[in-house]
């Protein structure tokens, strides 16, 4: 896929339903196999939602992009940055989190993943944060990889609730 077929823009008011879809579609794509079916399934109702994106389109805390593909802009990706809410002991208001950031693995391997992360180091420089957090599952191991390669390091741990099931996530971060 040649990058200039891939646009990636911020996300308006308007744009929560492909939001929904391509949350909930990356999602599935990406832990069905590795967690239970049906937790997936309920994640997604919840945390995916139409009406969970369109909140956090309208509230100034959250920024959103969507990567999207010709012909006619199909959602391949997204990312979603706000104010960090982490149980990371030193945590402070100049922390941003890496919210999400799912592409699609079939647009995985060509830089797509790496220039939605650079967009969120720039936006968390914008905002004067001294770092960028995020959670990931403790089994994603090409996650783990991409946010070493790309200067991040472990901090702690988290438990995650995911439509039920108790999953362990390491927090990492980028000193900006």
């Amino acid at each position: 896929m040649m990058d200039s077929e891939i646009r990636v823009r911020v996300c308006l008011s308007g744009d929560e339903e492909a939001l929904a879809l391509i949350g909930q579609a990356t999602f599935l794509e990406s832990f069905a196999g590795v967690l239970a079916g049906s937790n997936i399934l309920v994640h997604c109702a919840g945390a995916h939602s139409v009406e969970c994106y369109r909140s956090w389109l309208v509230d100034s805390r959250y920024k959103l992009w969507l990567a999207e593909v010709s012909p006619d802009n199909a959602p391949i990706g997204y990312m979603v940055v706000s104010q960090a809410e982490l149980p990371v002991v030193d945590i402070s208001l100049r922390d941003i989190e890496l919210k999400r950031i799912y592409v699609f693995s079939r647009f995985q391997g060509e830089g797509l993943g790496r220039r939605l992360l650079k967009e969120a180091i720039a936006e968390a420089r914008a905002c004067k944060a001294e770092r960028l957090l995020l959670g990931v599952y403790v089994r994603n191991d090409a996650a783990i990889g991409f946010y070493t390669r790309m200067g991040f390091q472990k901090l702690g741990y988290r438990k995650f609730n995911m439509g039920g099931q108790e999953c362990d996530d390491y927090i990492m971060g980028l000193t900006l």
